[in-house]
């Protein structure tokens, strides 16, 4: 979780109640998106059904931020800088979680069409995603120009 904590924390601090800390939102999120739920409003419901875990990991003590404060820090967020912050997190966990495995590591790559979004030559963008089996972690994932079947 230290990986939240590093975030820097965009929201005026000299004004204004800031109630919950930005690392606790931040982990809130991972957690509920990790967990299936997807949107502000089933990621609430995720906090308060699991209120009681999450404050005993030190999390949420002024209780599950609103679907405003949610979108407000989701917006404020640089998402490059955070998306660097979990690729160093990921890679940490993995080889902590492998060499407790101990055993050969097996990595599945996929590749799926990105619906919904369509790039300026007219297609939909292709991402490619390499997943360890052996520690249930997403290794990588990169959008491609175009699909090959090579």
């Amino acid at each position: 979780m230290d990986f939240a904590a590093s975030v820097h924390d965009f929201r005026r601090t000299s004004k204004g109640n800031i109630r919950h800390r930005l690392e606790d939102v931040i982990m809130l999120m991972v957690f509920g998106r990790a967990s299936g739920y997807v949107g502000r409003a089933k990621i609430i419901e995720f906090g308060r059904h699991n209120l009681n875990k999450l404050r005993r990991l030190g999390m949420l003590k002024n209780g599950v931020p609103s679907e405003p404060t949610l979108c407000r820090i989701e917006n404020g967020i640089n998402d490059l800088d955070m998306a660097e912050r979990m690729r160093l997190f990921a890679r940490r966990y993995h080889c902590e979680l492998l060499e407790e495995c101990g055993v050969g590591e097996i990595i599945c790559v996929v590749g799926k069409a990105e619906r919904g979004t369509v790039q300026d030559n007219g297609r939909n963008p292709d991402i490619v995603s390499a997943y360890s089996f052996n520690t249930g972690i997403t290794l990588a994932t990169e959008a491609c120009q175009e699909n090959s079947k090579r």
